[in-house]
């Protein structure tokens, strides 16, 4: 069997860029093992352009979320299932020096298309310094995608063996491949051909599911944590950011900080029901790691994109399309040349 693109690894970034190449006309298999951990499926699911306790607007922003929210409804009539939902975002601000910090950036341009702050009453949550409402935002069914995308594309359930693999005949098996892409997230450091050239920093996210009443349910809620809800008076909690952490466990601690954190957002009782985490892939810059193996012919990488893979990988992923397949070079903030 004969296959334009062999894809290594199934997530959000794996999963779109095989979808972009098979648009495209080209044929693709994507190997993927998935686990209960898998880092897409524990996601949350949010996206969201302004981002961390200085509200920065977050890179190639003005380019990602305009058209996001029409990409992801178009890709649920492909893989026929619903997974992606535009919703409101309410930045709830938490003190009188954030409220300054964002005061003293309300008037620059780049926030207009993006957020507008508010004074308002909110059941359930402490307001009284004010909310910023977030513009294109929303959530994925994380599950939801990846289960679609299992059932309708190309794929072979199972772990990919690095001993099995020529890349001098371009072989993997009974496959003769034109590219291989691993897209492995932070499991990359087994991959022998990019571990050298590439440092994925692992990074664990532990969260928290609650049963609580009383809040909203029509927004998602974003403060020292998140809350998302996710039906049946439950709300997801999240997420915590430990780096070079690959254990699987959830812990004490985190939880902790998570109820801690929690407490400050939210005035309503509630009962914790579940406690997991996820291992995220980032890199040392935050910035994604994309390109050619500097070595080998036909080998390629996709990895680093952190939390933020939803948001960015649907533009990311036709960049990636066009420097295979029409040489276009990748920009350069992503290009693996960086690290090589």
């Amino acid at each position: 069997m004969n296959v334009d693109y062999l894809i290594v690894g199934g997530g959000i970034s794996g999963r779109l860029l095989q979808i972009e190449l098979m648009k495209r006309g080209f044929s693709t298999l994507v190997y993927d093992k998935s686990n209960a951990n898998h880092s897409t499926r524990v996601a949350a699911g949010l996206v969201n352009p302004v981002v961390g306790k200085f509200f920065t607007v977050g890179w190639r922003s003005d380019q990602y979320f305009p058209s996001l929210a029409s990409h992801y409804k178009n890709l649920e009539e492909t893989l026929k299932s619903k997974f992606f939902s535009s919703k409101p975002m309410k930045r709830i601000i938490a003190s009188a020096g954030e409220q300054n910090r964002w005061l003293s950036k309300a008037h620059l341009d780049k926030y207009i298309d993006f957020c507008s702050f508010s004074h308002e009453d909110i059941k359930g949550l402490n307001t009284s310094f004010g909310v910023l409402n977030i513009h294109l935002a929303g959530e994925m069914d994380t599950e939801a995608f990846l289960s679609a995308c299992n059932e309708i594309l190309p794929t072979q359930s199972e772990s990919f063996d690095y001993n099995v693999l020529d890349p001098e005949k371009q072989e993997y098996q009974s496959f003769l491949y034109k590219n291989i892409v691993f897209c492995e997230g932070y499991e990359s450091f087994k991959n022998p051909y990019f571990k050298d050239h590439i440092e994925v920093v692992p990074t664990k996210g532990e969260l928290l599911e609650i049963r609580a009443q009383g809040i909203p349910k029509d927004s998602i809620y974003l403060g020292p944590v998140f809350i998302q809800f996710i039906g049946n008076d439950m709300w997801r909690v999240g997420a915590t950011y430990e780096q070079n952490q690959t254990s699987l466990e959830p812990t004490s601690l985190m939880r902790d900080d998570l109820e801690v954190k929690l407490n400050k957002l939210i005035d309503v009782p509630y009962e914790v029901v579940n406690h997991y985490c996820g291992i995220r892939p980032a890199s040392i810059d935050r910035k994604p790691i994309m390109g050619k193996h500097p070595h080998i012919e036909s080998m390629y990488v996709v990895n680093g994109m952190g939390s933020k893979a939803i948001s960015m990988a649907p533009l990311l992923m036709r960049e990636m399309s066009d420097y295979m397949e029409q040489d276009i070079p990748l920009p350069s903030e992503v290009d693996i040349k960086r690290f090589c």
